[in-house]
């Protein structure tokens, strides 16, 4: 318990710690709509920390989609492999849902309060599982980030969805590229697709650095589109 209560402050000292040696891996913004209608948008920012082999990531960001307000903050290690994670959920003006996590040793522990209580819940996952929650977009910069490293023949990525309290393994296979629209520039884009154990895919579209540029989730008709390149 005093682990989980460290939890929030450890992240945000990495967050809001500005030194010469923390760098910006990617910032911005995405629009999101459902069958082409807005439903939702959503700000980052992903900054890193440390020279080589010792860099840590931090991913924070804000999601307003449907009704609901997220409020995730990720920190991971030099291969994306989560640390620690903290999830806020709002609606209206009413927090639903704080969740606090911490990944070692094979295990992803979860504190979840709500307004009906507390619980606390464990469970086993790869060593080198990935974090990618409900709802989060920005999340899918360390997908892509593994999946380059895949190489071409693709393979699988093991993710864990805090919100579920699960772990997933997500088959990888890289389809042709495409050229797509981002803020009225035509650029073209590595496509990837995800599989998830029930069949569902997800689709990935990512610039030649794995800067997630579209992300369409099939089964639920949700798609996530960069509102400006890259920097």
């Amino acid at each position: 318990m005093r682990l989980f209560g460290l939890l929030s402050a450890s992240l945000l000292a990495l967050t809001h710690g500005a030194t010469a040696q923390v760098a910006v891996a990617d910032e911005g913004s995405f629009t999101i709509t459902h069958n082409d209608t807005r439903v939702g948008k959503e700000t980052f920012t992903i900054r890193r920390a440390g020279p080589g082999s010792s860099d840590s990531y931090v991913a924070n960001g804000t999601t307003d989609l449907q009704g609901r307000k997220l409020v995730p903050a990720l920190r991971t290690d030099a291969s994306f492999v989560p640390i620690a994670y903290q999830l806020e959920i709002r609606q209206g003006d009413a927090v639903t849902m704080r969740l606090k996590g911490i990944a070692g040793r094979g295990r992803f522990s979860t504190q979840v309060r709500t307004s009906t209580g507390e619980s606390t819940k464990e469970f086993i996952t790869a060593d080198d599982a990935l974090l990618l929650d409900d709802d989060v977009f920005h999340q899918y910069y360390f997908i892509a980030q593994r999946a380059q490293k895949l190489g071409a023949a693709g393979g699988t990525i093991a993710v864990i969805v805090p919100q579920r309290n699960e772990q997933q393994m997500l088959r990888v296979r890289w389809a042709d590229d495409e050229q797509i629209n981002i803020a009225g520039a035509a650029l073209r884009a590595r496509h990837l697709v995800l599989t998830g154990p029930g069949g569902g895919t997800r689709q990935l579209w990512m610039d030649a650095q794995g800067h997630p540029l579209k992300i369409s989730l099939d089964a639920s008709g949700l798609v996530a589109e960069r509102d400006a390149l890259p920097h």
